[in-house]
């Protein structure tokens, strides 16, 4: 006798390998897909998503590590309050807390302009993450082995509203804040905002980590 059939189990198991296969575009895409900075243009920066991905992978099976003999090791909790800039125009302020344990902390506040008739009010952003020891700064001249890598994701909202047409709305999404901190204390980075990965705002920042601050170290100061 022949085996009857089971029209309802395949059928499941087709649409299993559906999910699967539209799980896997969706990573691809977020991962290797084409990113693009808004107002610039098509980017080949390495967005700080994937970066947040593949760290956060690697720790599922080892630890971040520590500070190498060249790199700051940061004795002392430091504290940065930056002001971030998109094209040398001022858009907000930063204050971030590097921890002795390798953990950073930190939000982003202000109200700023990026035309004549649109004003954005940072309502909420806020991020947490890590140094990463094991990414070498290189550019033009070569590695510096000296600066120490740190990366962090959180979330944001921001007020926008069109003095021109009245309008106002929310816009929320990701946040990243990126960077080199150097044995010297001096800070440099990036804040990154974006509410699909695929596109996105950058605000620079560069300023020299106090060690001798007067607030407590708690998150109701972020």
């Amino acid at each position: 006798t022949s085996k009857r059939k089971n029209p309802a189990g395949y059928a499941l198991l087709l649409g299993l390998l559906i999910v699967v296969a539209i799980g896997i575009i969706i990573y691809v895409k977020f991962m290797y897909g084409p990113v693009y900075e808004i107002g610039v243009g098509k980017s080949d920066i390495n967005p700080p998503w994937r970066q947040w991905e593949k760290l956060r992978i690697r720790l599922k099976t080892e630890p971040v590590g520590k500070p190498s003999a060249e790199q700051n090791q940061i004795a002392k909790p430091l504290m940065i309050e930056a002001e971030c800039k998109q094209a040398d125009s001022p858009s907000g302020e930063i204050k971030v807390l590097f921890d002795t344990d390798g953990k950073i902390k930190g939000a982003w506040t202000g109200t700023f302009r990026m035309s004549k008739d649109i004003e954005f009010q940072v309502m909420f952003c806020e991020f947490k993450g890590t140094i990463d020891p094991k990414e070498i700064y290189s550019d033009s001249s070569g590695p510096d082995f000296s600066k120490l890598f740190f990366i962090a994701e959180g979330s944001f909202t921001i007020l926008e509203i069109n003095n021109d047409t009245g309008t106002v709305r929310n816009l929320m999404g990701t946040s990243y804040f990126r960077g080199w901190l150097g044995k010297n204390n001096l800070v440099k980075g990036e804040l990154i905002i974006t509410a699909d990965n695929k596109n996105f705002y950058r605000f620079n920042f560069e300023d020299l980590a106090e060690s001798n601050f007067a607030i407590p170290l708690s998150p109701e100061e972020f």
